[in-house]
């Protein structure tokens, strides 16, 4: 399988997707071609074949190009579009901690978290409509605005702090996803997801299956009181699962091959 990959906006750090895409051809599972595509999108089988959107949002810069004959959507959903898979930040450095081993239920110090921040006025309206500090037991989201480059952790501080937690708050950013799901659910954190989070994928996430929803923060405390260990056990394992098959790296790779025919 080849994919085509386009330039990268001056905004785009080389993680994420296109970091995946490195880890693919690494494996051997594809050929990445690069300097052949003249915009800043990806291409499957060929240029103008199938579009592999990587972006959150399509109603923005960069946009969408001009056409394609199939196209396979990660963020916000385009009505002309397929759902497709997600990613970590750092997609190697996530799929690292997994095979370091999964943390047991009474091995996990930390009941709930959140870990972000705020960089643009679109993640302060979405992730401060209601006040959520309070909600989970270990909060951080300082306020950085115009500031994507660094953050309160490492990568590897990050995802030592969400191997311990057994739930995780998802808060809407940018756009509809956030790759704080992706790594909630490779990490086997059961995830609390809040209205504006997406979660249409290729294969859909289930609630009471794979997360719980709430609408307010009020609601957190009553859900986490209510899952029993064994509950907790059954979605965690689910979770795992979930990113095994969707967005680990072969399981991505899998997928999206599937998906390209």
């Amino acid at each position: 399988m080849k994919i085509y990959r386009g330039k990268q906006t001056p905004e785009h750090k080389g993680d994420t997707s296109r970091e995946l895409l490195s880890m693919w051809e690494e494996s051997g599972y594809c050929e990445v071609i690069d300097g052949e595509v003249e915009d800043v999108f990806i291409w499957a089988n060929a240029p103008g074949d199938v579009l592999l959107y990587e972006y959150d949002r399509w109603d923005v810069y960069p946009g969408t190009p001009p056409a394609w004959r199939k196209a396979l959507f990660g963020g916000q959903q385009h009505p002309r579009g397929e759902p497709w898979i997600y990613w970590g930040r750092r997609p190697k450095i996530l799929h690292a901690k997994v095979e370091q081993g999964i943390m047991r239920y009474a091995d996990r110090t930390i009941e709930s978290l959140f870990l972000g921040k705020v960089e643009n006025s679109i993640q302060l309206k979405n992730r401060t409509f209601h006040d959520w500090s309070d909600s989970v037991s270990f909060f951080s989201m300082p306020v950085q605005m115009g500031d994507s480059f660094n953050w309160k952790y490492t990568q590897e501080e990050y995802l030592d702090f969400v191997s311990k937690s057994k739930f995780g708050l998802c808060l809407p950013g940018y756009g509809p996803k956030c790759n704080r799901e992706i790594e909630y659910l490779a990490l086997g954190v059961v995830p609390i997801m809040t209205d504006g989070v997406d979660t249409i994928y290729n294969d859909p996430l289930i609630e009471g299956f794979h997360y719980f929803q709430v609408k307010s923060p009020l609601e957190i405390a009553y859900t986490i009181q209510n899952c029993s260990k064994d509950r907790w056990e059954y979605m965690s394992y689910n979770c795992r699962q979930w990113y095994e098959k969707n967005c680990s790296p072969r399981g991505s790779f899998e997928t999206t091959q599937r998906l390209t025919k």
